[in-house]
C-alpha cells in the first residue's frame, strides 16, 4: 500500500494524554499530527457503546482539578512535589504559547471538612511530626464559617487547584488545525500498514483496552458523573471536600463530583448517581445554600484507569508506543509521564519504572 503521510509521528487521541504527548513534540520541533474520532465513530470501534469521543470524553467531562494530598490516610500522592512541578510549568508554558495566560491554570486550595475528631487529631500530627505531608497542608482551623458546616473543624491544602481542560483541548487542537497537523480519523490496525514510515503514539484511553490487552495491558472503565451547579455560596474560592468536592469555576458556577463506578456498559447520567453527589455534600452545607441550587448540567464518562493506578508509558510494537491509564489523576501526573515517553523515545532515556509498560507487558506472538 501507498503511505498516505510521510510524518514521524502520529498522536492517536485527542484527550488529555494525546494533547499532552503532542505538546512535548512540539517542543522539540519534529514532524508529527493528531488523530482523533469524529463524534459517534470512536464508540463503534473502541466497542464502548455508550462513549461519543472515547479518546477525548472523559477529559472533556473531568472537573480538571490536582491535589498532592490522598484524604484517606493524609498522606502525600505518589512523586507528589516532582509531578507537581512539572504539572505548574507544562501548564503556563502552554498558556504562554496559546496566548492565553491566567486561563487554563487555576488556583483554588481545598478545604478539607474533617470527617471525625479523630481524623483531626491525625492530621494535627502529620503537621506536628513533620510528616512528608506536612509541606503541602496547613494546621488545623476551628474558624466559624457562614455557609459550611464543620463540626470538626477542617484543614487546607493551599497548592491545590484545576485546569480548564476543555479550554485547554479545544485551544490546542485549533493551533493544531492552523498547522495542518490535526485529522478526525479513527485508528484501526490498516493504519500502519498505511503509513510504514511513521511512529504511532497512543494515546486513546479506554477506546485501546481490547487492543492493549493482548499485551497483559489491562485498561479499567472507572465510571465517573459530575454535576454542574449554580450557587451563592461564598467559599473564598476554595474547594470544598468532604467524600466528595465541591469546586468553584467563577461566576457562580461549581462542579460537584464525583463518583466512581466499575462494570458500567453504557455511560450515562443516572438519577442514583446524582443523588449520591448531593447527598455526600449536603451535610455540611447550611440549608439555605444546599436548598438553593440549581443543576445545570450532569455529564459521564469512562476514566482510563490502570491495574495498579499508575500510568503506562512505553513502547508495544516497532513502531507503536502507549501513554494511557493516566485515571483520576492525570492532570497532574500527566505531564511528568508525557515527557518521560518522549524523552524515551527520542533520547532513549529509560522510563521510570512504576509508569513502564515493562512491568505487565507481554510480547504478542
Amino acid at each position: 500500500m501507498t503511505a498516505e503521510s510521510s510524518h514521524k509521528f502520529i498522536v492517536v487521541g485527542g484527550g488529555l494524554s494525546g494533547t499532552l504527548v503532542a505538546w512535548e513534540l512540539e517542543k522539540r520541533d519534529v514532524e508529527y499530527e493528531v488523530w482523533d474520532a469524529p463524534k459517534g465513530k470512536a464508540a463503534q470501534d473502541s466497542h464502548e457503546p455508550s462513549e461519543p469521543n472515547s479518546s477525548n470524553q472523559a477529559s472533556r467531562v473531568a472537573a480538571g482539578m490536582f491535589n498532592p494530598v490522598s484524604f484517606k490516610r493524609i498522606v502525600e500522592v505518589w512523586n507528589a512535589r516532582e509531578h507537581m512541578e512539572v504539572m505548574r510549568e507544562t501548564y503556563l508554558q502552554m498558556e504562554l504559547f496559546l496566548k492565553m495566560p491566567g486561563k487554563i491554570l487555576h488556583h483554588s486550595p481545598i478545604m478539607r471538612i474533617f470527617p471525625s475528631a479523630q481524623y483531626k487529631i491525625l492530621w494535627k500530627k502529620r503537621v506536628q511530626e513533620s510528616h512528608a505531608v506536612s509541606q503541602f497542608i496547613e494546621p488545623a482551623s476551628d474558624e466559624n464559617l457562614t455557609d459550611v458546616i464543620a463540626p470538626h473543624g477542617f484543614g487546607i491544602v493551599p497548592e491545590a487547584g484545576w485546569v480548564d481542560l476543555p479550554l485547554l483541548l479545544d485551544s490546542f487542537r485549533s493551533f493544531l488545525e492552523s498547522k495542518g497537523r490535526f485529522k478526525e480519523k479513527t485508528y484501526h490496525a490498516s493504519c500502519k500498514e498505511n503509513h510504514p514510515s511513521s511512529k504511532f503514539i497512543d494515546c486513546r484511553g479506554v477506546g485501546a483496552s481490547e487492543e492493549l490487552a493482548c499485551h497483559n495491558l489491562k485498561i479499567q472503565s472507572d465510571h465517573g458523573e459530575v454535576l454542574t451547579l449554580t450557587s451563592n455560596i461564598n467559599t473564598k474560592n476554595r474547594c470544598l471536600n468532604r467524600v466528595k468536592w465541591l469546586l468553584p469555576r467563577g461566576n457562580n458556577t461549581y462542579k460537584l463530583g464525583s463518583t466512581y463506578k466499575w462494570n458500567v456498559a453504557k455511560s450515562l447520567p443516572s438519577s442514583e448517581g446524582r443523588e449520591e453527589l448531593l447527598s455526600s455534600i449536603q451535610p455540611v452545607l447550611s440549608p439555605e445554600i444546599f436548598d438553593r441550587f440549581e443543576i445545570t448540567n450532569h455529564e459521564t464518562g469512562f476514566r482510563p484507569a490502570s491495574k495498579d493506578r499508575r500510568p503506562y508509558a512505553g513502547r508495544i510494537s516497532e513502531n507503536t508506543y502507549i501513554l494511557n491509564g493516566l485515571g483520576t489523576r492525570g492532570v497532574l501526573i500527566g505531564p511528568a509521564t508525557a515527557a518521560h515517553l518522549v524523552r524515551y523515545i527520542m533520547d532513549g532515556k529509560e522510563l521510570p519504572h512504576e509508569i513502564n509498560t515493562d512491568r505487565y507487558f507481554v510480547e504478542q506472538i
